[in-house]
């Protein structure tokens, strides 16, 4: 017998014991379970992800040095346009580089998937995006059509793991407003087809001959890319590719299609992001007194049926009431130094949450998150002039896109704390 079947009040405690360690081991074997199959996994079968981060401080470096030595004339030339021009606040020089990085990932992986589809499609996605953000009610709707419509003409064909086969460069830079045009309907890279759009603002100042030989290096520098990291990063993405053959094939008609979609060297790009984004604005969040710190509500896992968390309008904090949830360890930890932990129940919701805070220059916010709106979530928050640093869960579990069953994500601790605390 797992507890005592009497009705006293001893009996009762042993019934609820056994069914919290009944609970606890339904919980473990599910992690155990999943752990197998991750699609990334930053501890690499390790105990920690302590040796990424040391692999990927070096290894962006690197893609620093090679993108600044064969592109220093493009990156001189773009940083006065930015600043100048567009009259944004000046960033990173390595920041602008990941950015030519990004183009030639956007071409290489989609250029030829965003010629192909009819330009009614790529119209009728972007309103569908537009009305289930404007209408809660109609969201629903929208999402089930955008599903239909990502599946039947705008899904990478499954087995097509590699990189598109090279076309000529003049064909890729007449191409780019279809493509800028795809990557803002599928509503899945919101903040990078913008820094494309500003790459060709800046190529159009150029005479043909010049702007096409810098979307040529793009492409370039990005199949360089993929190459090196899949020596240096591959093993942290083993899953991907188990991944994309096995649920990913599965499924069909579901919106995120193309978020669940992506290819192991854009998980790549993102570590790299993380880190180029944290050193540009290392100082900055140095600076501000106060700090706020958001954790996914994805990291509670199977607790978040039980969670007593506080929401008070967009917040969401931890009451505390599980002492081996990681949010309640974070939020221990960070209290300690004065420092507010917030619950973000989804990425769709993180634009609302970025709102107040790019009204109020004293505060630097720490941001964990899935590894893939890593890219996406740093660009927003330059977008906005938040100071802020960004921790990614060392690997993803939340059921609306990877699990089949509640999984708490987890997140190096130490890391988030030596970001957050060392910095004050």
């Amino acid at each position: 017998m797992l507890y005592d079947s009497g009705k006293g009040r001893s009996g009762g405690r042993g019934k609820s014991h056994a069914m919290r360690a009944f609970g606890q081991i339904h919980i473990e074997a599910a992690q155990d379970r999943a752990r197998r199959g991750f699609v990334y996994d930053l501890r690499a079968g390790g105990e920690n992800s302590q040796p990424f981060y040391t692999d990927i401080a070096a290894f962006s470096m690197q893609v620093s040095t090679e993108v600044d030595r064969r592109a220093s004339a493009a990156l001189d030339g773009y940083s006065r346009y930015v600043t100048g021009v567009l009259q944004e606040a000046p960033r990173s020089r390595d920041e602008y580089g990941l950015e030519l990085l990004t183009v030639g990932m956007a071409i290489r992986l989609y250029g030829e998937l965003a010629a192909s589809t009819p330009g009614w499609v790529i119209q009728l996605a972007r309103e569908l995006f537009r009305l289930r953000r404007r209408s809660s009610h109609l969201k629903p709707l929208a999402d089930s059509l955008r599903a239909g419509i990502f599946h039947t003409f705008m899904r990478r064909k499954i087995g097509g793991h590699g990189t598109a086969a090279p076309t000529p460069v003049s064909f890729e830079y007449a191409r780019l407003p279809r493509l800028i045009e795809w990557l803002h309907a599928t509503g899945e890279f919101e903040q990078e087809w913008r820094r494309i759009e500003n790459w060709r603002g800046y190529w159009r100042q150029l005479p043909t001959a010049e702007a096409e030989k810098w979307v040529a290096l793009s492409i370039d520098l990005f199949d360089w890319f993929a190459r090196e990291a899949e020596v240096v990063l591959g093993k942290y993405t083993a899953g991907v590719i188990g991944f994309l053959d096995g649920t990913y094939a599965r499924r069909s008609w579901r919106e995120d299609q193309i978020f669940c979609g992506r290819l192991p060297v854009e998980y790549h790009l993102c570590m790299v992001a993380a880190e180029v984004m944290n050193q540009g604005l290392y100082e900055d969040f140095h600076s501000r007194p106060r700090k706020v710190v958001l954790v996914p509500a994805c990291m509670r896992g199977a607790r978040a049926d039980t969670c007593k968390a506080v929401t008070r309008g967009l917040d969401i904090s931890c009451a505390g009431c599980d002492p081996e949830c990681a949010v309640n360890r974070i939020t221990r930890r960070m209290s300690r130094e004065g420092i507010q932990v917030y619950m973000v129940p989804h990425s769709s919701g993180f634009s609302r949450w970025l709102e107040r805070w790019q009204k109020d220059p004293s505060v630097g916010v720490a941001a964990v998150a899935c590894m893939m709106n890593i890219l996406a979530g740093g660009y927003e928050m330059r977008a906005r002039s938040i100071s802020s640093q960004c921790v990614p869960l060392d690997f993803p579990g939340c059921r609306k896109h990877w699990s089949d069953e509640p999984l708490a994500t987890g997140v190096n601790e130490d890391r988030l704390v030596q970001i957050v605390i060392s910095s004050r």
